[in-house]
């Protein structure tokens, strides 16, 4: 099995499955197009939303640590971490993002991929003012 992980000694928060549960989530990019792509989070299972209404859905859980192989067993339980670990079911590729930070009362959390590079994703619906971002979406394979 391929891995995406990342294993940096960066500042991280733990949170919990249940702050993630009944959430949805935008790229800055996409929230200044008002795009119709997002990620909402259930209680076990990521599912990317396209703007043309189909989706996708990872199979999730958080963790302290990068785990050696995905563990099935705490999908769907209240589990804590800095890391979010996904499994893409297609590809078998498992994923692991450090939680860099969170805060839903600003609507902002910002992940980490193998990338090195930090993701910020906007809680949706917001209030936030648009066009404040000039990144770029993510890679082509969101």
């Amino acid at each position: 099995m391929i891995f995406a992980c990342i294993n940096t000694a960066k500042a991280q928060v733990t949170i919990s499955t249940s702050d993630l549960i009944g959430t949805k989530w935008q790229t800055p990019y996409q929230y200044d197009n008002q795009s119709k792509w997002y990620y909402e989070y259930t209680p076990k299972t990521k599912i990317r939303h396209k703007g043309d209404g189909s989706t996708f859905e990872y199979p999730y859980y958080l963790s302290d640590t990068i785990p050696a192989k995905f563990d099935y067993t705490k999908v769907g339980t209240n589990t804590k971490g800095c890391y979010c670990i996904e499994l893409n079911p297609k590809s078998g590729i498992v994923y692991c993002d450090l939680i860099l930070s969170f805060d839903k009362t600003d609507g902002t959390m910002v992940l980490q991929n193998d990338d090195n590079k930090p993701d910020i994703f906007i809680l949706i619906p917001s209030n936030k003012p648009r066009n404040q971002y000039k990144d770029p979406p993510l890679s082509n394979n969101w």
